[in-house]
Parts: C-alpha cells; structure tokens; sequence
C-alpha cells in the first residue's frame, strides 16, 4: 500500500500510471550493473519513480576525470568508492526505494551466484565495456529475465531491450565480442549519457509496468549531433549461440 507521502512524492505520475501502477512499481527489484556516465541518470529516474528496489554492481571508485558525465559525483568526493556514493544520494532522493550494494566487479561468477539466489524483476545495463554487455545478454538469456543494454560514444548512442526467448537478443545483433583497444579511453559528450540512461530508465519502467512499445526486435540509434532517432528491425537469429545454449 502506498502510504500518504508516497502519494503526493507520485502524484504527477499517478496520473499517468494509477495507483495501481505505483504499487507495482513498489514491489519491484532491479539489478542495475555500472553507476557512471549511463549510471547516473539511469539510477536517478529509477530511484525517483519509485521502484522498490535498486541493486548497484559498482566496484570502482571516483576519478575527476569521471566528473564531466556522472552527474551522481562532486569534486570532493573523489577517490571514493562510488557505490557508496551513489547509495547515500539515492536514499536521500528517495529513502522509500532500497538500495542494495554490491561493491564488486559484475562476473560470470559474481552475477551468476548473485541471479540464481535473488529474484529480480529487471536487468539493465550502465558498464562502459563490450565484456559485461555481452554477459549480462547470457546471464538474462540464462535466468529468464528482461533487460536492458545501451552503448554510448561521443555524441551517439544505441540502444535495445530483450525479452528472453522471445525477441532477438544483443548476440543476434553483434555476435561475439569485438576486439577493441582498451588502452584507449572511450570519447563521450556528457548530454549523450544523459539521453540514453534516461532512455533506459524509460524502457525498465514500461518493462516492469508491461505498457507501452518497448525497443525489442530495434536497434535505436541516436545521433545528437544530428538530432536522428533510427530504429534499425533486429530479427532473432535461430542459430544465435545464446539463443541455442539456454
């Protein structure tokens, strides 16, 4: 039930979504991998609608180099651990959304022991490597749980949801894993995160409250810098190997 402050926090998007919706939202567990540049925005909207819960992967720790796109950081806070961080500024956007910590690095190990134990309604992905988008398709695929993977870079970004099983997948699209220069680092505009954490945030809601068209089946492409907004048809692969394994 939602108590009284719940309601005014809500009460421009219970006119959108009903009480019903809220209290939905209300019980619902997401697993969000990464809070840095996607992470930021993603985890903000997600935490201010009220979900009932937010389990960050996030080992790293805070970098000034890391303040000109995550906007959840401030300058004194560097060299702090950022899931901690980001703990403390969610409770305070919103104590009535639990915020769980796991203040490690997002593995196959780590992320499977973590899946199997854990019901979770949502997965959606904030991590700034083609490593951990991958595992995150499989381990989704694996526990039949809808997620989420974005990409950005500088001032384009791209974007698809998947349902398991049933719509094509990030290895329909893409395949294996690319090789790429990691010694390089990744040249980002700020807005972009910006755009397309919400843009996530936006796909795990209506995932969760199951209305609205997700981006399932479309790869979306976004170019700020020329203002185009593309969905690309992704058809499921029948011989994808994530689709063959599970």
């Amino acid at each position: 039930m939602l108590t009284s402050n719940e309601m005014e926090r809500y009460q421009s998007q219970l006119l959108i979504i009903g009480k019903n919706g809220q209290e939905l939202l209300k019980q619902k567990k997401v697993l969000q991998v990464g809070a840095g540049g996607l992470g930021s925005p993603l985890s903000f909207y997600l935490v201010s609608s009220g979900i009932g819960e937010l389990i960050l992967f996030e080992n790293d720790f805070l970098s000034l180099s890391n303040l000109g796109r995550q906007i959840l950081y401030k300058t004194e806070e560097v060299n702090q651990s950022k899931a901690v961080l980001a703990k403390s500024v969610l409770n305070k956007l919103n104590p009535n959304t639990k915020i769980t910590l796991i203040k490690e690095r997002f593995t196959e190990e780590s992320g499977e022991n973590y899946l199997k134990n854990t019901q979770i309604d949502y997965i959606v992905d904030a991590s700034d490597n083609f490593e951990t988008k991958f595992l995150i398709n499989d381990l989704g695929i694996k526990f039949n749980i809808p997620f989420t993977i974005a990409g950005i870079q500088g001032f384009d970004g791209q974007l698809i949801s998947v349902d398991p099983h049933e719509t094509a997948c990030y290895r329909c699209i893409f395949g294996d894993i690319p090789n790429t220069d990691k010694s390089k680092p990744i040249p980002i505009m700020s807005p972009t995160c910006g755009v397309v954490g919400s843009l996530e945030a936006n796909e795990v809601l209506k995932g969760l409250l199951k209305r609205g068209k997700r981006i399932t089946n479309n790869l979306l492409m976004i170019s700020l810098d020329s203002g185009d907004f593309t969905l690309i048809p992704i058809k499921k692969n029948p011989k994808c190997v994530c689709q063959l394994k599970h």
